[in-house]
């Protein structure tokens, strides 16, 4: 196993990482939506899938990847994710109550791995 510099990675330190914290969520928000499409028939079936998958897959590539690089990809996948949420919402009424839910779980997780890289200028 090669040891990786510390010099273009994320981690802050400390007891827990943020980035692990974050990514970590995103993994549970992954496992929650498999879960859910269990119990699901129809379209929520499929779309809690492909979220589900998506969320795990993301948790683990901006995990492993842990560059400031990576966490501004992730952000800007959940920023689409929610914005393609907003459509949704207005025009499927049988849709508004997920759509709405994925758009705010889309803001949070985007905000969270902006605050991992901050505002990106050299201090």
């Amino acid at each position: 196993m090669s040891r990786r510099s510390s010099a273009g990675r994320i981690g802050r330190g400390g007891p827990v990482d943020r980035a692990v914290v974050v990514e970590v969520l995103r993994a549970g928000l992954g496992v929650a939506h498999l879960f859910g499409a269990r119990r699901a028939l129809g379209r929520p079936a499929v779309l809690g899938r492909v979220l589900g998958v998506r969320q795990l897959a993301q948790a683990t590539i901006a995990g492993r990847a842990d560059s400031p690089e990576a966490h501004t990809l992730s952000a800007a996948v959940d920023a689409v994710h929610g914005l393609t949420m907003v459509p949704l919402a207005l025009v499927d009424r049988q849709s508004r109550r997920f759509a709405l839910r994925q758009l705010w779980i889309a803001t949070l997780l985007t905000v969270l791995e902006i605050g991992l890289v901050g505002s990106g200028r050299r201090r």
